[in-house]
């Protein structure tokens, strides 16, 4: 489900863009003829520029921020799918001396898939529980024996392997996505309320472009709920983070 949250704030900046148009084309109807002049456009348009293209710098810095962060989650799913199925591979190749750290590993990939992408979210980061699952996987293959070479080198390849997914772990614990702090948001709606008001202070009071007003305030409102949905990768429905690579995962470490 998405956030609420979210909703509001998108909502609130829909409304205040396209309110400043049309504040904008109230105003105009109230100004004195001399304030409207030729000149004033000039330079009332010249300000609008500047302030607009900040913003459409700040929202695109934003927008490229919130795709990193999402396609940085999403390529740590990806890499603890595969790698959880490579730890598989190789335990199974030791023998079954290994069957205990693959019982292990099995029901720590069930765990951390409900965990991140759960059928009623929202997901958890990381519990307890999942962690111990982690350990005592650990401490299975730590306790394997070495007959020789062959098991040996299986042994440390499996223990490289979890080490990864210990890594991976405390990625997505330390990297839930990007946040962008609400004075900072608001004062980015404030710059976007200025530029459509400087919009329709100049422009016709006519249903096209009160029209047109709309549909750039929801194209703006629509970059916005973009930068918030994928700031927050793990948590929306809309643009969350697909489960896809870790229910492979666990469909091939089911094998026997």
């Amino acid at each position: 489900m998405l956030d609420r949250s979210y909703l509001l704030i998108c909502l609130f900046a829909l409304i205040a863009m396209f309110g400043g148009g049309l504040i904008g084309l109230y105003v105009a109807r109230a100004l004195p003829s001399h304030h409207l002049t030729k000149e004033s456009g000039a330079v009332v348009k010249l300000s609008a520029a500047v302030v607009a293209s900040l913003t459409s710098l700040v929202l695109a810095l934003m927008l490229s921020a919130a795709n990193g962060a999402y396609s940085v989650n999403a390529g740590i799913v990806t890499k603890l799918g595969s790698d959880i199925i490579q730890l598989d591979h190789m335990l199974r190749a030791y023998g079954p001396e290994a069957d205990a750290a693959r019982v292990h590993l099995r029901d720590y990939a069930g765990r951390k898939s409900e965990e991140l992408f759960p059928a009623a979210p929202p997901p958890s980061r990381d519990s307890r529980g999942t962690a111990d699952l982690l350990d005592r996987l650990l401490d299975s293959i730590l306790s394997l024996t070495l007959p020789d070479r062959r098991h040996t080198a299986l042994a440390a390849q499996a223990l490289s392997i979890t080490n990864q997914i210990y890594a991976e772990r405390w990625l997505l614990w330390e990297n839930p996505g990007t946040t962008v702090p609400a004075p900072f948001l608001f004062v980015l709606i404030f710059w976007l309320f200025l530029v459509f008001v400087s919009f329709g202070v100049f422009a016709p009071p006519n249903l096209t472009v009160v029209a047109s007003l709309f549909l750039s305030a929801l194209a703006v409102t629509g970059a916005i709920f973009l930068i918030l949905q994928l700031g927050d990768p793990m948590h929306h429905s809309w643009l969350q983070i697909s489960g896809e690579p870790l229910q492979r995962a666990l469909s091939e470490i089911g094998r026997p």
